[in-house]
């Protein structure tokens, strides 16, 4: 019976460390499995990261590329404004020219009526011609002027109004990248946070895991020594001449 009892507790034993063995392996490949997740969450966070600020980039392009397009409109616009005034100025000298081989021809007809009586009426109708014809000018110049000083007025006005307009769109523009800013370091802030609390929480697995090891250690060197400690005691009993001496040769075998 004795005999019986110490093969029962070497079962025993032997089922503990089968146990331990089995827990500690399944420690083991939870730890694996929690850093392999681990893992596989940092990968996609950089991933997503990395998407976000390429979308940024790419949209800071593109607003580039609208700026430098706008830019290039106005300066359009600006060139045509100057071959206009260009224009006007070249008509404004072609006038002031007429009116100057006007005032020369004037002069030689006043010199053709001293020289002679009887073309004097001819001369004086057509000096009152040219008059005419020099009131109708002058008129027409002063509305010219005056539809020029509109038009100017209009262009001024207009270029003050986009001026203003793309100002206000610029200010638009720096407002909402600033926003933008804002919310992307929020939302880094708040992933570093949250990585931070996972790690922290996987440490804080790994020290119970740990420490599991450790209690499953001490108990397996607790079994260990007390097979040990059975087996000692089973050798010195048969020494002495046990009733059953087979028992030797598979306690030491153990």
């Amino acid at each position: 019976q004795a005999w019986q009892q110490k093969q029962e507790r070497q079962k025993q034993i032997h089922a503990d460390i089968k146990r331990f063995n089995e827990e500690s392996q399944r420690l083991k490949d939870e730890q694996q499995e929690r850093e392999r997740l681990e893992d596989e969450r940092v990968l996609e966070q950089q991933r997503q990261k990395a998407e976000r600020e390429a979308a940024f980039e790419a949209e800071k392009e593109q607003l580039r590329l609208e700026k430098e397009k706008e830019l290039a409109r106005l300066r359009a616009m600006q060139q045509q404004a100057q071959d206009w005034q260009a224009e006007r100025d070249a008509l404004r000298a072609k006038r002031n020219q007429e009116v100057a081989d006007r005032e020369w021809r004037r002069q030689e007809l006043e010199k053709a009526r001293k020289k002679a009586e009887l073309e004097q009426q001819m001369k004086q109708e057509r000096l009152e011609q040219v008059a005419q014809k020099e009131r109708y000018l002058a008129m027409q110049v002063q509305q010219d002027r005056q539809e020029f000083h509109r038009v100017l007025r209009a262009h001024q006005e207009q270029l003050e109004r986009e001026r203003l307009e793309r100002e206000q769109r610029e200010l638009r523009q720096r407002a909402y990248a600033q926003d933008l800013q804002r919310q992307i370091r929020q939302v880094q802030q708040q992933r570093e946070q949250e990585r931070a609390a996972f790690l922290e929480e996987g440490r804080r697995q790994r020290q119970e895991a740990q420490q599991r090891i450790q209690r499953l250690a001490q108990f397996r060197q607790q079994k260990l020594q007390e097979f040990r400690s059975g087996a000692a005691s089973a050798a010195s009993r048969g020494s002495l001449g046990s009733r059953n001496p087979s028992c030797s040769p598979s306690l030491a075998h153990l």
